[in-house]
């Protein structure tokens, strides 16, 4: 990991595969069901093989921390209740290769930009809970087409990558 402004920062993403896709499609059905098997959760069959097909549609990508799965336009239109974004936007799933709970900003502002674009702004959703999905240390983005913008934010652009030392901020924290 290199380091920018002070900071650490992740290596480029390539695109992946997945590593059973040299399983048959049966093989991907069974494998899925017996890992389900081992957490003590119950796959069915069909379960099983509509995970098969909406994880087909998704590209992945990894780099030294991440693994990153999108949807794109028509692919990512099951999470978009607006109908004229139907089609348009994309949906990015962030987790560890380690599986632990992680929270930062800029990096997920990085894997936005490299994997979406720079010119496209995303949202993550803290939802009412009865739409709560929390069944792992994933993070879920939400990003709109070029040219769309959210209906609330910042209008300029602040960014400040002076160190912060000292007082409350011993723990490298940026800003104030």
């Amino acid at each position: 990991m290199d380091k920018l402004h002070g900071e650490e920062i992740m290596e480029k993403f390539v695109r992946s595969k997945l590593y059973h896709n040299d399983m048959s499609y049966e093989e991907r059905i069974r494998h899925n069901i017996n890992l389900a098997k081992e957490v003590g959760t119950v796959l069915t069959w069909k379960q099983s093989k509509e995970m098969c097909r909406e994880i087909d549609k998704q590209e992945i990508w990894v780099n030294d921390i991440y693994q990153v799965n999108i949807l794109r336009g028509e692919d990512c239109d099951q999470y978009v209740h607006n109908e004229s974004l139907k089609g348009k936007c994309d949906y990015i799933s962030i987790k560890t290769h380690n599986k632990e709970a992680i929270r930062d900003w800029r990096h997920f502002q990085q894997i936005k930009n490299e994997l979406c674009g720079e010119d496209r702004e995303a949202i993550e959703i803290f939802p009412n809970e009865d739409r709560l999905v929390d069944t792992a240390n994933q993070y879920h983005l939400w990003v709109l087409p070029k040219g769309e913008y959210m209906c609330f934010g910042f209008r300029e652009r602040k960014v400040d990558y002076t160190p912060k030392d000292g007082g409350f901020n011993k723990s490298g924290q940026r800003g104030i």
